[in-house]
């Protein structure tokens, strides 16, 4: 069976499956052949901004014998999607600001059944704050080992409630501190709001969001 790597099967773990799914930001279109070779998906869309790895893609799917199977899309997000391409979206290996921008830009996807994979490599919490305002309700949230790093993955279903997040959740979503790849998220997310706290103090540029982060930490358990 084809090995998509650990923190790609982390994202198609939460995928809802059945249905078809747009995964933007493809790069080889390692997530949406996984999810076609496994039954899980019966359409797919692969979706990049630049035109080399969309041509990566194809010759991944072409060995795969999947080109037939899943589509390759030349688009900035989900800019050359329509509504009724995708039950599910994955937006994977991005920055969290950037996800949040891709996700704001594409308002159709705010509807009953849309259900989101993402996985922020940085500012996670710029991806629950879109969440959060946006309708969307988190449904699970898991961190894998690929070699040295974490890979925080997280499945969001839009059920039309806006929320209001604690400092806590914001900042370290609702991951339970029962496993080591857990607490190792959360105490290297500890570590990045204490330098960013400490960098905001030294510069007193930011008042508002240094009480927020310390709220953060103290909520956590994680204020020295």
């Amino acid at each position: 069976m084809f090995d998509p790597g650990r923190r790609l099967a982390a994202a198609a773990q939460l995928v809802r499956g059945g249905g078809s799914i747009a995964d933007i930001g493809t790069d080889h279109a390692y997530l949406p052949a996984f999810l076609i070779l496994t039954g899980k998906c019966t359409r797919a869309l692969a979706c990049d901004i630049g035109k080399g790895p969309l041509l990566s893609a194809e010759r991944a799917l072409r060995c795969l014998g999947l080109t037939e199977k899943i589509g390759l899309r030349l688009s900035d997000g989900l800019a050359e999607v329509s509504p009724e391409e995708a039950d599910e979206i994955a937006v994977c290996g991005m920055g969290g600001t950037l996800i949040a921008r891709i996700l704001s830009d594409a308002p159709w996807i705010r509807h009953p059944g849309m259900r989101l994979i993402l996985q922020p490599m940085t500012h996670a919490e710029d991806v629950r704050g879109y969440l959060a305002a946006n309708g969307f309700r988190v449904t699970d949230e898991t961190v894998t080992a690929q070699g040295k790093r974490l890979y925080l993955c997280m499945a969001a279903d839009y059920d039309g409630v806006i929320r209001e997040l604690s400092p806590a959740v914001y900042y370290f979503g609702t991951l339970a501190p029962d496993r080591p790849e857990n607490i190792r998220y959360l105490e290297k997310q500890a570590a990045r709001l204490r330098k960013q706290a400490e960098g905001l103090r030294l510069t007193g540029s930011d008042p508002e969001a240094l009480a927020l982060i310390g709220r953060a930490l103290a909520c956590a358990g994680y204020l020295e």
